[in-house]
């Protein structure tokens, strides 16, 4: 007695089966980074939802109803619940400090990366700020590891430092550069390399280039001095 709201019959006189159903499709809300619970470290997320949909011959036409969402981290691939991103929103003092160890103990990694080669004295220095700064006492161990990650990460020091530099006063950056320079000089010279990448940090941080001079410039007067 529907015929006329359905044109066509839902059984034929053939053999012929009709198969629908309900099924969970996937999809990406939004996409950013986040400070990831499982690798204690920031990453890049993906904030999904799942929509259940009518499917026809096993093919989603028609949603249904959003049965729920979820944070998956691309790293991990761990998924947690959506307030993981707005919990975030206001770091408490320990997830600060936490970014601002990362932060520093990568770039001064890659400071001594920069000209090719790796010296004890370096990751002596490293080791020794890192100790100074950090909750925890790095092991040489530690380090090494630390070393393998960056390697292989192959991220610009923007990507460490950009983060952490709202967070810094001007004292706060000044000790990040000085503390930089004194890694590069460790194995008794400052490369271009170097240098060059010692600025690329201070651009991170959004310090003025005339700040940033200063600052690297101080060493050099001081050799001269002597």
């Amino acid at each position: 007695m529907f015929s006329h709201l359905w044109p066509w019959p839902l059984f034929s006189t053939t053999d012929a089966m009709i198969i629908f159903g309900t099924r969970g499709v996937k999809s990406t809300i939004n996409t950013g980074e986040f400070n990831c619970p499982q690798c204690a470290e920031q990453k890049a997320y993906r904030h999904r939802k799942v929509t259940q949909f009518f499917t026809l011959y096993f093919i989603p036409l028609i949603p249904l109803s959003r049965v729920g969402e979820y944070v998956e981290c691309n790293q991990c691939k761990g998924t947690f619940v959506p307030r993981v991103l707005t919990a975030q929103l206001n770091p408490s003092e320990e997830q600060v400090q936490a970014q601002y160890e990362i932060a520093v103990r990568n770039s001064l990694i890659m400071i001594m990366l920069a000209d090719g080669v790796i010296n004890d004295n370096e990751k002596t220095q490293i080791l020794t700020i890192l100790n100074g700064i950090g909750k925890y006492e790095a092991t040489p161990a530690q380090l090494e590891a630390h070393i393998k990650k960056v390697q292989e990460e192959n991220l610009s020091v923007s990507n460490y430092l950009s983060k952490i530099g709202p967070m810094l006063n001007e004292h706060g950056k000044e000790i990040v550069i000085s503390s930089a320079l004194s890694v590069a000089a460790s194995d008794g010279e400052i490369d271009d390399s170097e240098l060059r990448l010692i600025f690329e940090m201070g651009v991170a941080m959004q310090m003025s280039k005339t700040h940033l001079r200063a600052i690297m410039e101080a060493p050099f007067k001081k050799a001269q001095q002597n």
